[in-house]
């Protein structure tokens, strides 16, 4: 016979016991993946190769919705918003890092979402019109020589590519540079051809090695510590500026408190899409090298959030 000890304590584990389950049996449901740029972006384009086997290994659709605005943050809340059960995740790159530091009102904190797993990573390139000089170690001198006589580009203000520049002028001991402001990596690279801007570090992409053939603009550089094998006539800008590495990331997060075996399951799942050849392949396509990983994300989150934060903190970049 059930006393009314025996009764509380079942009446405890009850509700502990139905979670473990749903754990268990994650996923019940379709699982949306919530993009916050705009469609047809690097973000969109990446999620959009690994929707289909996600959906295979996990059992259930994976669905892609755009939520753009506010330079991510606008997606970035809603998924901080949802509830932390696996069913929501967000597929986001340095800009989640960076929006909070420069903004007061981005809607969310560094804290309110946790690593599910990388994506891949792809350099920045230092891009420069083709009145600049020819090589990565000319350059840099030329612009040592001429303090405040050029003009450079970003593609958006507080954005990684604007705060690997800073940390490149501080590096090479270029001084007082003109930086001017475009809405978008399209403009900025637009911007470049016209010499409105002498050089600006961006992602490569078809359209600017096309340029690059063409002529009409130079890659003088690139932001990994060393070659890539992609590229291994284009040397790496730390070969003229010891010590200099950023890079793009791309990669997935959830809303903190979403239990762990769910994590863990979103993470294996990915770790196996991700090292398909066919998806490493299509990732490769757009410049961005394959690379899964739940800790890899969380490591690069933190040695962000501690870098940029000090460059943010450095050179005073608000844009509130």
């Amino acid at each position: 016979m059930l006393n009314r000890r025996h009764v509380l304590s079942l009446a405890t584990l009850a509700p502990f016991a139905a979670q473990v389950a749903a754990q268990d049996n994650w996923p019940q449901r379709p699982i949306r993946i919530i993009n916050p740029g705009a469609p047809g972006g690097t973000n969109d384009v990446l999620s959009r190769y690994v929707t289909e086997p996600l959906s295979k290994i996990l059992g259930q659709p994976v669905i892609i919705e755009a939520k753009a605005g506010a330079g991510g943050a606008i997606g970035t809340q809603y998924v901080a918003q949802q509830p932390a059960d696996g069913y929501t995740i967000l597929t986001h790159h340095n800009g989640f890092v960076t929006t909070p530091l420069v903004r007061n009102n981005a809607g969310y904190e560094f804290k309110d979402l946790v690593p599910v797993s990388l994506q891949g990573t792809s350099p920045l390139l230092l891009m420069a019109h083709p009145s600049m000089p020819a090589t990565l170690a000319e350059f840099v001198g030329f612009a040592r020589a001429n303090p405040g006589k050029l003009e450079w580009g970003t593609a958006a203000l507080g954005g990684v590519g604007h705060l690997a520049t800073e940390v490149f002028h501080d590096m090479a001991g270029i001084k007082d540079m003109v930086r001017i402001a475009f809405s978008g990596s399209a403009p900025a690279i637009q911007g470049l051809l016209s010499g409105q801007v002498k050089y600006l570090m961006s992602t490569p992409s078809s359209s600017t090695a096309g340029l690059v053939k063409e002529g009409r603009l130079r890659y003088l550089g690139l932001s990994y510590p060393t070659r890539s094998p992609a590229m291994p006539d284009l040397p790496s800008i730390a070969e003229a500026v010891p010590g200099f590495s950023a890079d793009v990331w791309f990669g997935f997060l959830a809303r903190a408190g979403t239990p762990t075996p769910i994590l863990d399951k979103l993470a294996a799942a990915m770790s196996t899409v991700l090292t398909q050849p066919e998806v490493v392949a299509q990732y490769q396509s757009v410049n961005v090298l394959a690379r899964p990983g739940r800790k890899e994300l969380g490591d690069i989150l933190q040695r962000e959030n501690a870098l940029w934060g000090k460059v943010v903190k450095e050179k005073g970049i608000r844009l509130d």
